[in-house]
């Protein structure tokens, strides 16, 4: 500094006149300056939660000169919790560490023109810290918020203990869930479903049956991916809901060994559910195993409905009682095993299973020029199960850090069985006694390679080459009672094979431009697909074609707990077997349902604007939204020729969504959290050619109280509303719920003990309202769902040490296909906050 003040000296003294001894003395203090900020080094290090040893991921890094007010650099730590940043000049910096919910840590470090500096692991505590011995501990946060991804917690929401998956999601910002327990993502109904990273087929297909039975207790946190990069595959309009249950997630070489684990017990009077979590570290080896089992009894359902032929001038009445019973199990083990320092290798095994057996009477009644009447006893069994097992080696440069190369492979098998029994007796119709037998499957293999280096300082490149082999088979029956027994009719029977191979090459750029963070990439994806029938109705075909899917965001980091930005990509819509199979299931003679196996992909595109605010009393998280949808898959209904009304599937629908979500935690106290969940949308429909429009608002509101009582007792309060939900041929009407729950920690929170009441806020049971209608035809229903309930749940958690398996930075993700999302077709109903959920046939 004393040179560069006697160089600006002398500068003032050159006369004028003198412009080469002026031009040498400028060129002198350009090089001065140049010397004084090529001393730089490269700061590094790693940062973890205090207890779980977990990486912090979007955690802020300043470093901040000593004395000086303004950062000299910014950085952020990536998904293993990592940060790398060149500061400037030498001397003495302050290294401020901040995260959403998280308490900051300074620490102090001197710079001597080394060229690099590693500070090693750095620990983050949760903001919330015990007042005094005698009083319990803060309220921990819910939510961690990031322009592209939102983590909710679930092991920290108390209602975890005795609640459903279900349950949760309702409170998770930027999802929906309805009256009939329809999930949407983003304000759309196509989204993907992982577990530990890695996609479940069983789960995307029937999220809604198969989550409200789930244990929340068996799920650490729930991540919402709003904004799916260039790596993950291009379905899922509405984006990722990634279920992470801990076993897989990301751990650090310095926890110690050990084995830690946690029990959960649930019961109501609807339903029972438990859940056990294991993991265990020696060496070099870590284990970890999930699993949890939960069966729901869903007794009492009613269906009351009416269908109108606007041509033939005919309305058929149905009335039904149904009682169902819904068990549920899922199982994961994974483990991994580090070579060496700079290799690991990581595996996964996993099971799940969910099944319904229902039961119900019903009358139909038919009015007008043709007139009838009928009843029916129907049986319902339905058994998915799913099987998936990965590997994966990881290798990471001892050269240049954050160079990483991935090898992954993936199999994954989803078997479905249905069994459904009708028998009729009538006085005035001769219905023949059916049954409808289905054995589908869907097979995959998938190969992946990923690359990522950096390029520079807070620079970053991925790139990736996938190839997926799956396989789809159908094999449908169709039988009619006869005298000798159950008869199989050709004519309603199928096999079907579909054979649908995917290629995928993808690369995405990340930059760190200060106080900026820009991530732009391109994915391209080759589809060939390839059907043959066996038997039955339909004509084998081969198509193939190409889908180019780029991303972009921008965030600006305002200050370490305020951050903006803006988001944008195109997903598809791929459809899977259950749209395309085009088998006719004749289980009703007045009803039938069909695929189109013509259906193609179509094409959304989203932008969203957001804006996070975190400080120790206030955590703000406002999303809006819209998207554009061209030729979607819808279903649709009509009359035919015969008055039989008919259901299936097109690319019929141009859709435009307009939404804002809000997520709003106010910690009024160190006791005392108040929050709200809040998603108002509207939606306009169009189809050319069913010649119909719909439009409509759409919304959902979650208000919840937590409270610490006297004693260490926990309140937990909420009240669950929403309204209409809009197809391009009808709405779904709104409902209420109140859910109220107290729990307790004993032996230091080792065993925690809850109650929960829930109810909707009318007397009797919750009924949902449904209409819709086409060109030909008007139908509507009532559902009336009873959801009064009690439970009761007891969590204990034992062992010296909470860690979790270390996974490869990369793995595969298949999340590219839709399959009658939320399992609409199995029934109605809706989902409760205990160990299992309902579920109407």
């Amino acid at each position: 500094m004393e040179n560069k003040k006697q160089l600006i000296y002398l500068c003032k003294r050159i006369k004028q006149k003198d412009m080469r001894h002026l031009n040498f003395l400028s060129f002198v203090f350009a090089l001065t300056i140049s010397a004084g900020l090529y001393a730089q080094t490269n700061v590094k290090g790693t940062v973890l939660d205090s207890l779980s040893r977990q990486p912090e991921v979007g955690a802020v890094v300043q470093f901040i000169r000593n004395g000086e007010d303004r950062p000299a650099a910014y950085s952020v730590t990536d998904s293993l919790g990592k940060f790398e940043r060149t500061v400037p000049g030498s001397g003495e910096y302050v290294l401020l560490l901040q995260n959403m919910g998280r308490k900051a840590v300074r620490m102090v470090f001197k710079t001597e023109g080394q060229a690099e500096l590693d500070l090693g692991v750095i620990l983050l505590q949760d903001d919330a810290q015990s007042i005094n011995s005698a009083t319990v501990q803060a309220m921990k946060t819910l939510v961690k918020l990031d322009v592209g991804k939102l983590t909710y917690k679930v092991e920290e929401d108390p209602d975890s203990k005795t609640g459903t998956v279900l349950d949760m999601l309702r409170k998770v910002p930027m999802v929906t869930v309805d009256g009939q327990d329809n999930i949407t993502v983003n304000g759309s109904s196509n989204f993907k479903v992982y577990v530990d990273g890695k996609p479940n087929q069983m789960l995307s297909s029937n999220p809604s049956q198969v989550l409200k039975v789930m244990p929340a207790s068996a799920v650490k946190d729930i991540e919402v991916i709003t904004n799916p990069g260039a790596k993950y595959d291009a379905e899922g309009t509405g984006g990722v809901l990634n279920l992470v249950t801990g076993s897989a997630a990301g751990a650090s070489s310095a926890v110690q060994d050990g084995v830690y684990g946690s029990v959960n017990l649930g019961y109501t009077n609807r339903g029972e559910n438990g859940s056990l979590y294991l993991s265990a570290k020696k060496g070099k080896l870590t284990v970890g195993m999930n699993s949890s089992v939960g069966v729901q009894h869903q007794n009492g359902v009613t269906y009351e409905a009416y269908q109108k032929n606007l041509d033939l001038g005919t309305n058929l009445s149905t009335d039904m009682r149904q009682d169902q019973k819904s068990p549920f199990v899922f199982a994961d083990f994974s483990a991994s095993y580090e070579l060496s320092p700079k290799d690991l290798i990581s595996g996964t095994f996993g099971m799940t299973g969910f099944f319904i057996k229902a039961e119900g009477a019903s009358t139909m009644t038919m009015e007008g020029p043709l007139s009838y009447s009928y009843m029916s006893d129907q049986k319902t069994n339905y058994a998915t199960r799913s099987v998936n097992g990965s590997l994966d080696y990881q290798h990471s440069s001892t050269d240049v850090p954050g160079r990483v190369f991935t090898l992954s492979y993936r199999y994954s098998g989803t078997p479905l069985n249905t069994e459904l029994t009708n028998r009729f007796t009538s006085e005035t119709m001769p219905f023949a006694d059916r049954m409808s037998k289905s054995d589908d499957n869907s097979l995959e293999n998938t190969f992946q390679a990923d690359y990522t280096t950096p390029l520079g300082n807070g620079h970053s490149l991925s790139s990736g080459l996938k190839y997926i082999a799956r396989h789809n088979t159908a094999d449908d029956k169709l039988f009619y009672a006869e005298s000798s027994g159950w008869n199989q009719s050709k004519e309603g029977s199928m096999i079907y094979d579909h054979y649908n191979d995917i290629g995928a090459v993808y690369s995405e750029y990340t930059g760190v431009f200060g106080k900026v963070v820009l991530i732009t990439g391109l994915r391209y994806e080759y589809t060939w697909q390839r059907v043959d029938y066996g038997e039955g109705y339909g004509h084998d075909f081969k198509a193939t074609f190409g889908d180019i899917v780029p991303n972009a965001s921008v965030q600006l980091n305002i200050s370490p707990t305020k951050n903006v930005g803006v988001t944008y990509n195109r997903r598809i819509q791929r459809p899977g077997i259950t749209y395309l199979n085009p088998y006719v299931d004749r289980s009703s003679p007045t009803n039938i349902t069909y695929g189109n196996s013509d259906l193609t992909s179509a094409r959304t595109d989203i932008v969203s604007f957001v804006y996070n605010h975190y400080d120790p009393k206030w955590i703000v998280s406002l999303t809006g939204r819209y998207s554009h949808t061209g030729g979607g898959i819808s279903s649709y209904s009509f009359h035919d020729e015969d008055g039989i009304f008919n259901t299936t599937y097109g690319n019929i629908v141009r859709e435009d969504n307009t939404g804002m979500t809000a997520f709003i935690n106010w910690t009024a106290g160190p006791k005392t959290r108040i929050y709200t969940n809040t998603t108002v949308g509207y939606g306009i429909f169009s189809s050319k050619e069913m010649d119909q429009t719909n439009h409509g608002w759409n919304w959902n509101v979650v208000a919840g109280l937590q409270q610490t009582l006297p004693s260490d007792y926990l309140l937990s309060a909420n009240l669950v509303g929403g309204g209409r939900t809009w197809t391009l041929q009808g709405w779904t009407g709104g409902y209420t719920l109140g859910v109220l729950g107290i729990s307790k920690g004993f032996l230091n929170d080792k065993i925690r003990a809850q109650v929960q009441f829930v109810s909707n806020l009318d007397k009797g049971p919750m009924d949902i309202k449904s209409f819709a209608h086409g060109r030909d035809y008007e139908t509507g229903y009532v559902v009336s769902v009873p959801v009064r309930q009690v439970g009761i749940g007891l969590t204990w958690n034992f062992g010296n040490q909470g860690f979790q398996v270390k996974k490869t930075r990369k793995t595969i993700t298949n999340d590219d296909v839709i399959n009658n999302t939320n399992g609409q077709s199995i029934g109605t109903g809706v989902g409760t906050t205990t160990g299992a959920g309902q579920k109407a046939m």
